[in-house]
């Protein structure tokens, strides 16, 4: 199973933690405020990083199996 964000990894350890980063100062976040099913196939992630205040959304598209 792969995840994928729609925000852009622009360091190493978000390619193989799956973790955003703060877009604002680069600190790693470790657990989003709050997470919702958007969808069946989608989950959405509010962070708020605790260094800078700032927050950010991502979203994260889950492989759906159909079923014949």
């Amino acid at each position: 199973m792969s995840f994928s964000l729609t925000v852009p990894m622009k360091y190493a350890h978000e390619r193989t933690l799956g973790r955003p980063s703060c877009p604002r100062c680069g600190v790693l976040m470790l657990v989003p405020e709050t997470s919702e099913y958007v969808s069946e196939d989608q989950v959405r992630h509010a962070w708020s990083c605790a260094d800078c205040a700032y927050d950010f959304h991502t979203l994260v598209k889950l492989p759906v199996r159909r079923v014949a």
